[in-house]
């Protein structure tokens, strides 16, 4: 059986109320490091165990929860878009995106422009100044 079925179809393409989902609205943390936010719909690959991320400074830990924030929206879209109606998801989207921009505008105060399109860099000298976020200095 594929996995739509579990994100809220059946074979009659109505919508499945009893979803049973669990995710943990406190830290989206365990869903990013597997790639998979939801319990009931994550299986490992053989014996794979998902890696521990420890971020060493701030600037890492800052784009850590950029990226973790950013992979729980995403997912979060993909089950809204099959259960538009699941006012419990929304809410909790709702949170994540605040605490997402939240420790975005953080990493880009302190560290500098993620994208083009950022506010930091409205201003004269140009702002990209640093390297990239991805860029490390050994």
């Amino acid at each position: 059986m594929n996995n739509y079925y579990n994100y809220g179809f059946n074979s009659n393409n109505n919508q499945n109320n009893t979803l049973n989902k669990k995710i943990d609205n406190t830290n989206p943390s365990v869903g990013f490091e597997r790639g998979n936010l939801f319990d009931n719909l994550y299986e490992p690959y053989k014996n794979y165990k998902p890696v521990d991320l420890n971020p060493k400074t701030e600037k890492e830990y800052l784009m850590y929860q950029v990226q973790m924030y950013s992979f729980a929206l995403n997912d979060l879209n993909l089950y809204l878009d099959i259960n538009p109606n699941d006012t419990e998801m929304i809410n909790l989207r709702s949170r994540f995106l605040k605490e997402y921009q939240d420790v975005f505008n953080q990493y880009e105060t302190k560290y500098g422009a993620l994208g083009v399109n950022s506010n930091v860099l409205n201003k004269t000298p140009w702002g990209w100044d640093s390297a990239f976020p991805w860029e490390v200095n050994n």
